[in-house]
């Protein structure tokens, strides 16, 4: 047994030091690449402007084929989600911790929205921040809640804490407008 444990304790060192030597020629290889290009510091990111949207969320790629008669690849048809804006905008969303449920869930693409977004300068898709589900002028927000942990997430799946199942949740949120 001690003989297990030794090898191990040398195994794992090894890896470690293997890690860090690797850690060290990705940066390197990175920093040498990225040389040439200036740092982009906060000063100098896109800046953005918060706006609220309506419409309702699709597949970019069914939309694109109904609204303008384009036909994207069968393996493209349902990689984007966008919101297409009562104004009839087609709006990409960026995919991140926020958004992606709206892949996951079809639920969540079954209603109106408002949807508070960020549009990036020079950036064609927007970042959700905040939505909601409209039904006959009033607001809910929804989202997938564990009522033994009391957390709420952005998408189905198990709980992040207990690893029970969740369920999506619906709460009044006012008014639209509000």
């Amino acid at each position: 047994m001690f003989a297990w444990v030794a090898m191990m304790s040398r195994l794992c060192r090894c890896c470690l030091r293997l890690a860090a030597l690797l850690t060290l020629c990705v940066a390197t290889a990175t920093g040498a690449a990225c040389a040439d290009e200036p740092e982009q510091t906060t000063a100098s990111k896109p800046g953005f402007t918060t706006e609220t949207l309506h419409g309702r969320l699709v597949w970019l790629g069914a939309a694109l084929g109904r609204r303008f008669g384009i036909e994207t690849d069968a393996d493209a048809e349902r990689t984007q989600i966008a919101l297409e804006t009562t104004g009839g905008e087609l709006v990409p969303l960026v995919k991140d911790f926020r958004t992606r449920g709206f892949w996951l869930d079809e639920r969540l693409r079954a209603d109106d929205v408002e949807m508070v977004v960020r549009r990036y300068d020079q950036l064609p898709a927007v970042q959700m921040v905040r939505w909601y589900v409209v039904r006959k002028g009033r607001k809910y927000e929804l989202d997938y809640w564990c009522d033994i942990c009391a957390i709420p997430m952005y998408e189905l799946k198990t709980c992040d804490c207990c690893q029970g199942e969740i369920r999506l949740r619906e709460r009044p949120a006012g008014a639209v407008g509000e």
